[in-house]
């Protein structure tokens, strides 16, 4: 027993020469552990036994159907998934995906990567016009880093010869309801939590006539098929 002259406390439930710091290692090693467990029982669960394949387009909402359904997060194109699975094992299952108005996902992609401090657009920000324009615009690779999550909604479903490969196509503006109706035929009633929201206002007070034009520009093919209207 150190005497009180030593100058030293301990801490209740602490045990000598061990730091506090120390002893939370173990608790971080089991919480990053079951986590890994997780993730791995999802996967088996979704590739085995799930009725379904979801395809996750960015910023459509996909981040609460994947944690509604307990599947892993992913961000394959359905060719990606079909190469993974097989495409026997695809088409037995339900196969579908989210759209959202491409100038609505464009907000939504930049204030997520401001938040999330991708190109560094936290620490060094530029306006949203001036964005658009280096990356759907210029395709500046100081900004537009990862092609696959600038792409068209369209390039994520179809194949080499533009011919849809999913089942169902859900609508961001009307997700619930759309979301329980795949649930319906999956036997399934899970609640869609919010998932990575972002604060901003209406998508249309972003834009004037240079950038809208940029991005109906870029996502032509979505706008058509899907028919979005500014």
């Amino acid at each position: 027993m150190l005497p009180r002259s030593a100058g030293v406390a301990l801490d209740a439930g602490t045990t000598p020469g061990k730091s506090r710091h120390n002893q939370g290692k173990p608790k971080e090693a089991m919480k990053k552990l079951f986590k890994k467990g997780k993730r791995l029982i999802y996967s088996l669960k979704y590739r085995h036994f799930d009725r379904f394949v979801f395809i996750h387009i960015n910023k459509t909402g996909g981040s609460s159907v994947e944690e509604a359904l307990k599947i892993p997060r992913s961000h394959r194109t359905a060719l990606e998934q079909i190469e993974k699975i097989g495409e026997e094992t695809w088409n037995k299952k339900l196969t579908f995906t989210i759209v959202r108005n491409p100038w609505d996902k464009v907000v939504s992609h930049y204030h997520f990567r401001v938040k999330t401090n991708q190109t560094r657009l936290r620490d060094k920000p530029i306006a949203f016009k001036e964005w658009v324009k280096r990356t759907y615009g210029r395709q500046d690779p100081s900004y537009y880093d990862s092609p696959k999550m600038f792409m068209p909604q369209i390039d994520w479903i179809t194949d080499e010869n533009d011919e849809l490969l999913v089942d169902e196509i859900l609508y961001f503006e009307d997700l619930d309801k759309e979301f329980n109706g795949i649930q319906k035929k999956l036997g399934m009633n899970a609640p869609l939590p919010h998932m990575k929201k972002s604060n901003h206002g209406h998508y249309r007070q972003y834009y004037d006539k240079e950038t809208l034009e940029i991005v109906r520009n870029w996502f032509r093919r979505d706008i058509e098929r899907f028919g979005f209207r500014f």
